[in-house]
């Protein structure tokens, strides 16, 4: 049985391919139309899907989506009346990260069905299973997780009318526990910081965790006012200090907030200390908030395992502080956190939760996404009149380049799902140099100083090197560790200025090529850790084996790696 999940026209669009209950294939649309976090209908990524198993549209068995439109009309239409007469503004603001308003989103999601019969010219009536926006993030991370039963705590900016959402998963069902309602939205605080120290909400939330660890706790007092959390352990904003339950993204934060810490700063403005501080103090609240919501999901179900997920779950301080200061003894992250998991989950939900199939499959590695072969490669390297060496099996002399301080785009197997390029479509460089987090920002990235890069750790060796809560491994990026006090001087170019760095721990049998070559770089230098970045600037990271090339060509990298063929700038 096959079955397409997908979501669309809110950002992050994506498709997913499951096949009997297993995900065999997954992309985000950005990766095809190059646009980051696109909203658009994802037309490439579903022909990705169905191009992984040479399916026609007419082969897929049912098309899931992640969102209940009707839901969300209704939750509309109550908060319109709520908060009426300012909620008028609603009408006329773009509606989350999209260029729509929130009607012509709610229509175009309705209408999904309708455009997948006019683009695939089928006569097919797919008779669209919507489903609820939380329900598919908990049915995403519980369904792929390794626990029989679970608690599962969901946290994102919103779905219809829910931010976040305890549940309890048992085999193939997922009982609501208790869900809170927007404007209580962790994600939404998030966002309206984002935007007023000059970022963009929904997209930029990174910049502003990474901006943290310059700060100190100047506001963090202050910013204990913005969110009441009860001793039930229940929060709610302190909307004194909020428009965007009014006003929608054109305004996201009231006069109160401004007369209490300043103005906004614009993009092009200069930092101050004033900004890393803010950003300091929302992240300390984010962490409370976090911790408190698990503790109080744990008093509920009892579970020795937890679930995690949504958008909020990327912000890996967050997670490590809820590890290690929860009584839970697992915990299991989904890697795909962001919306493009709910697609999946959305397939996921209807396979087990409504159909009642048995579940046979947990997640590992994510590299779910495209894969050329050698002989494509070669073809776009003859195209673009490259000359090539080919590696040896052990890539040991792509270590010897990276052991001298070479930048190296490194291309290999499938791509990675979800928003971490986990070692195959990385850029790689050699952490021990203290100058290289700038040289990689100046040369390639294009990127704030501020913003730190992760380390890829052979699995073997993660704890030599990291502090992680309870010893747990971290093998997609979503955990914050500490870097050992004796291991700081030898890895500067991936200490963050709180000594934290976001981990990789890779194992053989997760991402064989990829230990192979750290292995080898140990051999060398006596160091099992790599520096890790995506491999793009500025854009989605590269898809296709031409994406790279061009990448690697208008930047200063020194050598790419597509496969088994090594390209050196000389």
């Amino acid at each position: 049985m096959y079955i397409l999940g997908l979501t669309a026209y809110s950002h992050d669009s994506s498709s997913c391919l499951i096949e009997d209950g297993k995900v065999i294939f997954q992309v985000d649309e950005e990766r095809f139309d190059r646009v980051k976090h696109s909203s658009a209908f994802p037309i490439n990524a579903i022909n990705a899907c169905l191009n992984f198993k040479n399916l026609t549209i007419e082969d897929i068995d049912k098309i899931t989506f992640f969102w209940q439109p009707n839901n969300e009309i209704i939750s509309n239409i109550a908060h319109l009346f709520k908060y009426f007469p300012k909620s008028l503004n609603l009408f006329f603001s773009k509606s989350g990260s999209t260029e729509y308003n929130a009607i012509k989103r709610i229509i175009l999601k309705k209408t999904i069905g309708k455009k997948i019969q006019k683009l695939f010219k089928t006569k097919k009536n797919f008779n669209i299973d919507f489903i609820n926006h939380h329900i598919c993030h908990a049915s995403s991370v519980f369904f792929v997780s390794p626990y029989q039963e679970s608690a599962i705590l969901t946290i994102d900016g919103r779905g219809e009318s829910v931010s976040t959402m305890f549940a309890y998963g048992k085999n193939n069902q997922i009982d609501i526990i208790k869900e809170f309602k927007i404007p209580n939205s962790i994600g939404h605080l998030y966002a309206s910081i984002t935007d007023y120290l000059g970022f963009k909400p929904f997209f930029d939330e990174w910049k502003v965790m990474g901006m943290s660890a310059y700060g100190t706790d100047k506001y963090v007092n202050n910013f204990q006012d913005l969110v009441e959390i009860d001793n039930n352990g229940e929060y709610y904003l302190n909307l004194k200090y909020f428009n965007f339950h009014t006003h929608g993204s054109s305004k996201w934060l009231s006069k109160k907030f401004y007369e209490t810490f300043g103005p906004k700063k614009n993009y092009s403005d200069k930092y101050l200390q004033r900004h890393y501080d803010i950003a300091y103090a929302l992240q300390k609240l984010v962490e409370k908030l976090g911790v408190s919501l698990a503790n109080r999901l744990y008093k509920l179900t009892k579970s020795s395992n937890l679930c995690m997920t949504g958008g909020v779950i990327l912000n890996c301080l967050m997670n490590s502080e809820i590890i290690e200061k929860t009584k839970f003894k697992n915990v299991f992250i989904q890697p795909i956190a962001n919306d493009p998991g709910a697609g999946i989950g959305s397939a996921l939900y209807y396979y087990h939760g409504k159909l009642k199939k048995s579940r046979n499959y947990q997640f590992h590695d994510i590299y779910l996404g495209t894969k050329y072969t050698d002989n494509e490669i070669i073809k776009f390297l003859n195209n673009n009149n490259l000359s090539y060496l080919k590696t040896d099996p052990s890539f040991n002399a792509v270590a010897k380049l990276l052991a001298k301080g070479n930048i190296i785009g490194w291309y290999q197997g499938r791509m990675e799902s979800g928003p971490r390029s986990l070692g195959n479509r990385s850029i790689l460089a050699n952490p021990n140099f203290p100058n290289m987090k700038d040289l990689l920002n100046k040369k390639i990235k294009k990127r704030e100083f501020f913003r730190p890069f992760a380390p890829s750790v052979l699995y073997e060796d993660l704890h030599e090197y990291f502090i992680l809560p309870n010893q747990v491994a971290s093998p997609h990026m979503i955990l914050s560790g500490i870097v050992r006090e004796n291991k700081r001087s030898l890895l500067p170019a991936i200490t963050h200025k709180d000594y934290t760095a976001r981990i990789q721990s890779v194992n053989k049998e997760d991402n064989l090529l990829f230990w192979q070559l750290i292995n080898e770089f140990k051999k060398i230098t006596g160091i099992s850790v790599l520096l890790n970045t995506s491999f793009n600037e500025n854009e989605p990271i590269v898809n296709t084996p031409q994406e790279a090339i061009d990448c690697f060509i208008r930047n200063e990298m020194d050598v790419l790696v597509l496969g088994n063929y090594i390209i050196k700038k000389d």
